[in-house]
């Protein structure tokens, strides 16, 4: 007999009071950005430009375009979307205002004017004109200000400083001295080149990341993401361990999937949490153990985090490569997490629950199997030495067809607007955070910094090893302290 007081799946979201569900959306702003919650006219015009966006990634994935279009487009949609799906500021998200719409409107036009004759633009980025430098302008402060709505003022900050050190740095004390460069050419290094703004970072989101997250969407419109956590909870049976297994085997299959380990805390934590109570966990160990769980998505191939897209593309090595050293790592890490449960079984005196199914595991599984084949197409396209944006293209057509195994999982037509939307507005975030990157990336290389930082780390440390390896840690220590609020994201919430 199942314990009733563990919900199902299907029942979890309905367990959380009002209170929680607004902390939980609170926290999920504070990570990604606080967004506008539009009806009628707006959110039709807001679907229609992300359905567009990812129709275009898609046609690219598939018929290659040049470089300098598939970047700017990517990032007109990018800014245009941003600045009707993300508010000014909190007390704005009701509605959408003409301030709004203006800067949506002027961030096509600033890719128009760079895309109506870019051969000859490109060419005057050394000496730019004065209609290249007004747009140019314009152009940084929206990327500064699109970053600062959806993930706040660390990143634009960041830039602007790095802005800074480009302009005065006659004036900076050795070894931090440069030659220095004038407003004009800084605007055309940033706009007008491809080492810029729409350097690797936007390259990358624009045409493999933003695949993986219309892939993602289109898992979770298909009932693929609820069918692993219905898979993972009914194949624990009923011992002390299987709330915190069953949470470690969920948090694994949607990880492969996601690669965003906020969303998979969130997916998991609603649904896991009661059984966790029931089990014996408390809430700060429940929370801290469903945030290690999900957080793992990051790091867990194929998918991964937006950074393994980076590290293949900077390091000039197949995406295949990033998964296969992933591999190890990934299943460390889980593996980590399973002896945990085990040990704390006997320090909370842990109590056997089982959570309310509605199918056996075998039911469950010939019913909905064909849910693993999308996870299976990219492994086997990206193994065969296909590029990531075919085998990811592969594993959506795959997922889209094979949803048509069973009437109730068919791909209508609102279904399918809704995967393609969710894909881009899933992806805005991570563009506007590459957006930003590029200036800082642009700076660097324009400067000569990043050849030179390695000799002042040295210098600072006087040729202590020990010295040198906490220095070169200060930027990631830097980068945790400032997330670390958000670390507590379940404990907060339940």
């Amino acid at each position: 007999m199942a314990d009733k007081d563990i919900p199902s799946v299907d029942k979890a979201m309905d367990t959380l009071t009002e209170e929680q569900k607004k902390k939980l959306e609170e926290l999920i702003e504070e990570e990604e950005g606080v967004t506008r919650k539009v009806t009628g006219f707006w959110n039709i015009v807001i679907t229609v430009l992300a359905v567009v966006m990812s129709l275009f990634a898609i046609y690219e994935a598939v018929i290659p375009l040049t470089t300098q279009i598939v970047r700017g487009v990517h990032v007109a949609f990018l800014l245009a979307i941003s600045f009707l799906y993300y508010p000014f500021a909190k007390r704005f998200k009701g509605k959408v205002n003409v301030f709004d719409i203006f800067l949506s409107l002027l961030s096509f036009a600033c890719i128009i004017y760079m895309l109506v004759d870019f051969e000859d633009f490109i060419y005057r980025a050394v000496t730019p004109e004065r209609w290249d430098m007004i747009f140019g302008i314009i152009f940084i402060v929206l990327i500064l200000e699109v970053t600062r709505r959806s993930s706040g003022w660390i990143m634009p900050v960041t830039c602007i400083a790095f802005l800074i050190y480009a302009y005065i740095g006659p004036s900076l004390p050795s070894p931090w001295t440069h030659r220095g460069y004038d407003l004009e050419r800084i605007v055309g290094h940033m706009y007008m080149t491809l080492e810029g703004i729409f350097g690797v970072p936007i390259d990358v989101c624009s045409t493999i990341i933003i695949m993986f997250c219309i892939f993602g969407a289109f898992l979770t419109v298909s009932g693929a993401g609820k069918f692993y956590v219905d898979f993972a909870f009914t194949a624990m049976g009923r011992k002390p361990t299987a709330a915190g297994r069953a949470v470690i085997f969920t948090s694994y299959l949607l990880a492969m999937a996601s690669g965003s380990g906020v969303a998979n805390t969130v997916a998991i934590g609603s649904v896991a949490y009661p059984m966790l109570q029931k089990s014996g966990y408390d809430k700060n160990n429940a929370g801290g153990f469903l945030a290690a769980g999900g957080m793992g998505a990051i790091t867990t191939p194929p998918v991964m985090g937006a950074a393994a897209f980076l590290i293949a593309e900077f390091l000039r090595i197949s995406y295949v490569d990033v998964i296969l050293l992933a591999l190890i790592p990934a299943a460390l890490y889980y593996w980590g997490l399973l002896l945990m449960v085990e040990l704390d079984a006997k320090k909370f005196a842990l109590k056997a629950v089982e959570i309310e199914k509605k199918h056996t595991l075998k039911e469950l599984t010939k019913m909905y199997w064909y849910h693993f084949l999308p996870l299976i197409a990219i492994v086997v396209f990206l193994v065969r030495g296909y590029t990531p944006q075919v085998a990811v293209f592969a594993a959506i057509l795959t997922c889209f067809f094979s949803c048509f195994l069973r009437r109730e999982t068919w791909f209508t037509i609102p279904k399918l607007i809704e995967a393609l939307k969710q894909g881009s507005i899933t992806v805005l975030n991570v563009a506007a955070i590459c957006a930003s990157a590029g200036i800082i990336v642009g700076i660097v290389s324009l400067t000569g910094l990043g050849l030179k930082l390695s000799s002042i780390i040295i210098s600072y440390a006087g040729g202590n090893l020990l010295v040198t390896a906490l220095f070169t840690g200060v930027l990631p220590l830097l980068s945790k302290i400032i997330n670390f609020p958000n670390l507590s994201l379940f404990k907060t919430t339940v």
